[in-house]
């Protein structure tokens, strides 16, 4: 690849990606995990504890990303949010292309880069283009990667931590991201055992390394949070409760429907990357059957597949933004195999090679073209409860605490009202988890140990100027009005209607 063509990709790869996040740019665009975040991280700019005064079962990277924005940017500007997920993605792919062209050549390396950027796109905008922990966690990720592969031809130390630490680093934004800490020692055992190009000493020193930056970087947000006196909350939260949310009930036809109205589907979004992946790992396998070694690069790029993959079944959801998680290793491994594709059919006749060609480009371009199309289509529809906001502003002042019954923290956001109780969302308090059978659901059963009187203590310490009741305005709640709780039921005996806005009942206290 000359200079110039090297230019040309980053230029594709960094267009790409900002075309296809574009309807993120247009004024107050939403999404729904931006919600959780946002709400968070204005309650920490209030002077909130996390994992205290607001609580969700996911680690803290993302709310202090979000809060680090909104301090600099200003409150719940979400614009500013979307402008660094365009950096964090187009930089995700521009470190792929780096690997790609480590582990191969300099054109899988850029049909890495360009793959991921349109790929990442392909799927429901509520989940590919929100400004989520996938997106987010993908960047140290593969820069752990990038780094472990330099520490494994340097056989530095310093490297290995580094790695480490990127990997710790990508934890606190999304748990399942510590796999990738397996993979690394399961590469360097490889190494040893298999390949026989490491001794002993150089992979216990370069595992330990992995494994220090790792914990350096969890102990030290441990430590913080001992100082802080929230770090059995933080334990609570981001571990034990989120084991129970990923094992709480579900049921088979459920999960059957899931697998494939979601997970079958983005499998076909993805179809032509999921093609020339599969195509490159068997490539890959086929060296063991003829005994000879396949490099650690390449045990590398399959475990991370693999286990990446694995994750998405956790808790049996199948949620469309936990699928990012694979596209990293996916688009390298395809970006091999695409790259050899392509120097091999350009010497087919003209008339092949050009059918070839539009198949690929379609393959690849529709998903995204027609994605893309969506975002803009629904984004009005992705505002409606603005109303609403615009009525809670009015009617409280910026210090006043409001009570939202449901589902919806976008209210919180939006308004940057302080909530009156440490819960982001009634889910935590009646098990309505939007990925759980409605059966399930209908039981108001938490899966949150002693979430009723966490709730109490809070209303009591601050009771709230309003209550939002959304229950009527989703279907999910529709089977949980606030009168089926008896410690709401209690609670309602001081306060009145005071209005009912698109399907929202407001309360206000006497």
């Amino acid at each position: 690849m000359t200079r110039c063509e090297s230019r040309w990709v980053n230029v594709v790869i960094i267009a790409l990606v900002v075309i296809l996040r574009s309807p993120t740019l247009l004024p107050s665009m939403y999404l729904v995990d931006e919600a959780y975040y946002g709400t968070i991280a204005n309650d920490i700019l209030h002077g909130g504890t996390v994992y205290r005064t607001a609580v969700d079962t996911k680690p803290p990277g993302m709310y202090y990303i979000y809060a680090g924005v909104f301090q600099l940017a200003g409150r719940n500007n979400l614009r500013a949010v979307h402008l660094l997920a365009i950096f964090v993605v187009a930089a995700t792919a521009l470190v792929l292309r780096r690997i790609g062209a480590r582990v191969a050549d300099d054109w899988a390396g850029a049909w890495a880069g360009i793959g991921y950027a349109l790929f990442v796109h392909a799927y429901l905008p509520r989940d590919t283009l929100g400004a989520n922990s996938e997106i987010f966690a993908s960047l140290p990720l593969v820069l752990s990667v990038l780094v472990f592969l330099q520490g494994e031809e340097k056989a530095g130390w310093g490297w290995m931590v580094l790695s480490g630490a990127l990997v710790g680093s990508a934890t606190l934004i999304r748990q399942p991201s510590a796999v990738n800490l397996g993979v690394m020692l399961a590469c360097l055992a490889y190494a040893w055992l298999i390949l026989r190009t490491h001794s002993f000493g150089r992979v216990l020193a370069a595992g330990s390394g992995v494994v220090t930056g790792f914990i350096a970087v969890i102990a030290g947000l441990a430590c913080y949070y001992q100082w802080q006196g929230n770090l059995h909350d933080a334990y609570l939260w981001a571990w034990a409760f989120a084991i129970r949310y990923i094992e709480s009930e579900t049921t088979f036809l459920f999960v059957l429907e899931r697998l494939v109205t979601v997970h079958l589907v983005v499998i076909l979004a993805w179809g032509l990357l999921w093609y020339f992946g599969i195509r490159q790992v068997v490539e890959m396998l086929r060296s063991f059957r003829h005994t000879k070694p396949v490099s650690t690069e390449a045990i590398l790029l399959i475990l991370w597949l693999g286990l990446t993959y694995v994750t998405i079944f956790i808790g049996w959801r199948f949620a469309g933004h936990y699928h990012l998680a694979v596209l990293p290793p996916l688009s390298i491994l395809a970006g091999q195999a695409f790259s050899r594709f392509v120097a091999k059919q350009r010497h087919s006749p003209q008339l092949r090679w050009r059918r070839i060609r539009t198949g690929i480009v379609g393959a690849a371009a529709v998903p995204a073209i027609g994605f893309l199309i969506v975002a803009f289509a629904t984004r009005t529809k992705e505002l409606d409860f603005l109303p609403i906001v615009l009525q809670i502003v009015e009617r409280t002042s910026p210090s006043d605490h409001i009570f939202v019954w449901g589902s919806y923290p976008q209210l919180y956001s939006f308004s940057d009202r302080r909530m009156a109780t440490r819960f982001v969302s009634c889910t935590h308090l009646v098990g309505a988890y939007a990925n759980r059978p409605r059966e399930v659901k209908d039981r108001a059963e938490s899966v949150i140990t002693g979430s009723w009187e966490m709730f109490r203590a809070d209303w009591e310490a601050h009771p709230p100027v309003l209550i939002i009741d959304m229950s009527m305005v989703g279907l999910d709640w529709a089977t949980h009005p606030m009168t089926r709780y008896p410690v709401l039921r209690a609670y309602l005996n001081e306060y009145r209607v005071e209005s009912v806005i698109n399907g929202a009942t407001i309360y206000r206290r006497l």
